[in-house]
């Protein structure tokens, strides 16, 4: 890995690199990994049959948006790179999608829950604290919040398939008071990934005042 140009925040856009890759990165996410599976079915587990989900950074709609549809959620997702959302379409048809930055995204809503795995990482972390509050203002009162970000107080590019991707993350302690600050209650965090610079899990609900 290799620290970024001091323009890699500012220009950060991973669509284009996600459509270049796109069919081997689909390829690549086939199934539902079985920790992130248990934490799903933990954090979602209050939720009522039917209820609204939106999938941030849904990708190819597998495994995450899958998983939530052929569980009776009402699925809306949300990414940047157009030929993974045409995937989606395929995998999901139930879902509606939508090719949107997520820092500008207008998705509807309430949601009863939010799921953004492996996604609010490519966002500069001078942006993290306007994200949280946009997934705050997308949630119902009690809404749920399933997250990864970066583990450690770091930014950098690393590659993925041939493309270079710009990573971006507070500490652990920071991120988790962001997350407060914005209007969540934290129900659990842990670093799931110990190797590199760690991998931080959340469930989160948004404060019902």
């Amino acid at each position: 890995m290799s620290d970024p140009s001091p323009a890699a925040g500012r220009a950060w856009a991973p669509g284009p690199a996600y459509d270049r890759i796109a069919e081997r990165w689909a390829t690549a996410r086939t199934t539902l990994p079985r920790a992130l599976e248990l934490l799903l079915a933990r954090a979602l587990e209050p939720l009522l049959p039917a209820a609204a989900v939106l999938d941030v950074g849904c990708g190819s709609g597998v495994p995450v948006a899958r998983w939530l549809a052929a569980r009776g959620y009402r699925v809306t997702g949300i990414d940047a790179s157009a030929r993974l959302l045409a995937q989606a379409r395929q995998a999901v048809p139930t879902a509606t999608f939508h090719c949107a930055d997520l820092r500008t995204a207008a998705p509807g809503g309430p949601f009863d829950a939010l799921v953004a795995w492996d996604v609010v990482f490519h966002v500069p972390r001078a942006e993290h604290a306007a994200v949280f509050a946009r997934f705050a203002a997308w949630l119902r009162p009690g809404g749920r919040l399933v997250l990864s970000l970066g583990g450690s107080a770091w930014e950098g590019t690393s590659e993925m398939h041939g493309e270079t991707f710009f990573y971006s993350g507070h500490s652990p302690e920071r991120s988790l008071r962001l997350l407060q600050e914005a209007g969540f209650e934290i129900c659990e965090s842990a670093i799931d990934d110990p190797r590199s610079r760690g991998h931080l899990a959340i469930v989160a609900q948004r404060r019902l005042g």
